[in-house]
């Protein structure tokens, strides 16, 4: 063949090669990129991600859908399969998730493998605090099915010229309630309502009613202890772990060095914020409460002379000093991509633009709307310092009884909550031990555990009752009897 016709053949074929190149993404296409949301007007998801996304992506167009999803009832059995449903109507790429649903959809085979993708394009999760990756991970049986940009976290502020006026160490990392409550005791507790000093500890003390129970109970659940077993289906306060707790509450409250008065709805809201007005040693709670609390020091705002605030992280179990339980995604979203997405490329772009140095760097501006899970942002947030947010490991923030299977009738938190105020009220009273309390409450929380367990089991969808005859009762057919 002349040289002449070789090189033609050459030249077309490396044009055609070229086309071919070209036919997945042509110049000037679009990719409708489909992503799940809960709000109306779309500001949560555009203000944080979507108008920065837009603007460095002319080649993928985010379309926000609120899917049916929203209508779904949460307790109901057959939540996850309608949410599934809802999801592939829709044809989502990428899915925004609490970590219940993150749970049950990476179960279920829903939810695409991030680690393959992680490891294609070496995208760097190194920088992203490792107790977020840790959570995500474990809840998705050992593999990454999403990711969490943003969370929130318990943390201990403190007034650093109240400390260093009364020759008082300060707080530092790892630091157990037991401890928090003997350097509050050490404050002096004389003076009127209006101008004394307290040591701590919440953003407006504790409520009107329960001061025993709230603290007890606060202070259980950071040692990990729980009100109910689901995997035996036994109540288990009566044990010398809720003992200890409720005993140093009991302790705490008594030296008269804890601010008990709640919020006053009627009174103006920066006067009962005592930390800001330099009249409360320690504080503790996460950036949502606490922001108001730093910008009224930072800005004069509270009527008072600026002091320095100082943050470190805890309360800690003693038995455990670098890890905390206050990893909060409540307030926050996992976000994943489907794994039939048919814009799986699109989507984890996004993915991995949300999770990003740039997006964390403004998130790290106000911590209050989410810390930036992406570590390494220099931000500073009202004289403190965001890294103080990565110290020691945390892991998820636990309630006084897990359901993730949802066998508890709706009314259950109810009877918990009827049974525990009665019991801590008479121990305030001194009408009976913190030993006789537990002892109550064990008992009858047994009696509404086990009636919420059997309600949740006969009752069937829509209001219905099964029976174990198989006889079904429609409730509806009572709604005329004048029951009392």
């Amino acid at each position: 063949m002349p040289k002449s016709h070789l090189l033609s053949l050459l030249l077309i074929g490396l044009v055609i090669f070229g086309l071919v190149g070209c036919t997945s993404l042509p110049a000037g296409d679009t990719t409708q990129l489909r992503v799940m949301t809960y709000d109306k007007e779309n500001r949560y998801f555009n203000s944080k991600y979507g108008d920065m996304f837009h603007t460095q992506n002319d080649s993928i167009k985010i379309d926000l859908v609120r899917t049916k999803s929203i209508e779904l009832d949460r307790n109901a059995s057959n939540y996850v399969q309608a949410l599934q449903q809802s999801i592939e109507q829709e044809e989502l790429d990428v899915l925004q998730l609490s970590t219940y649903e993150y749970k049950q959809l990476s179960e279920a085979g829903f939810l695409l493998d991030l680690e393959p993708l992680v490891v294609r394009d070496n995208y760097n999760i190194d920088t992203i605090y490792p107790s977020i990756t840790h959570f995500l991970r474990e809840q998705g049986s050992g593999r990454l099915y999403g990711f969490a940009p943003t969370f929130q976290r318990q943390a201990i502020y403190y007034n650093i010229d109240l400390f260093e006026k009364y020759r008082i160490e300060q707080p530092h990392d790892g630091m157990t309630w037991q401890e928090l409550i003997n350097l509050a005791e050490q404050f002096p507790t004389d003076g009127d309502e209006q101008s004394r000093i307290y040591g701590g500890f919440d953003t407006f003390g504790l409520s009107q009613e329960g001061h025993l129970r709230n603290l007890g109970l606060t202070i259980g659940l950071s040692m990990g202890l729980k009100a109910v077993n689901l995997d035996i289906k036994q109540a288990t306060m009566d044990t010398e772990g809720w003992k200890q707790a409720y005993q140093q509450a009991q302790a705490a409250l008594a030296t008269n060095s804890i601010h008990k008065r709640g919020h006053n709805t009627d009174k103006d809201f920066n006067e009962q914020q005592l930390f800001s007005q330099g009249r409360q040693a320690i504080l503790i709670d996460d950036p949502n409460y606490v922001y108001s609390e730093l910008a009224n020091i930072g800005e004069g705002k509270s009527g008072v002379k600026s002091f320095r605030v100082g943050m470190v992280v805890g309360p800690v179990n003693h038995s455990d000093r670098e890890i905390t339980r206050d990893l909060n995604l409540n307030n926050d979203y996992v976000y994943a991509i489907r794994a039939k997405s048919s814009n799986v490329d699109a989507a984890w772009e996004l993915l991995k633009f949300m999770q990003g140095d740039e997006v964390a760097g403004e998130l790290a501006r106000r911590p209050d709307n989410g810390i930036p899970s992406r570590m390494g942002q220099t931000s500073n947030f009202y004289g403190i310092n965001l890294e103080g947010f990565y110290h020691l490991n945390s892991v998820q923030q636990g309630g006084y009884f897990d359901d993730p299977k949802k066998i508890l009738a709706d009314d259950f938190p109810l009877k918990y909550e009827e049974i525990t105020y009665r019991e801590w009220a008479l121990v305030e009273k001194s009408l009976k031990t913190i030993d006789e309390a537990l002892q109550s409450i064990q008992r009858d929380l047994q009696v509404a555990l086990d009636e919420a367990i059997l309600s949740k089991k006969m009752n069937g969808e829509n209001g219905e009752m099964k029976t174990d005859n198989g006889m079904t009762i429609h409730w509806d057919d009572f709604k005329t009897i004048p029951f009392k």
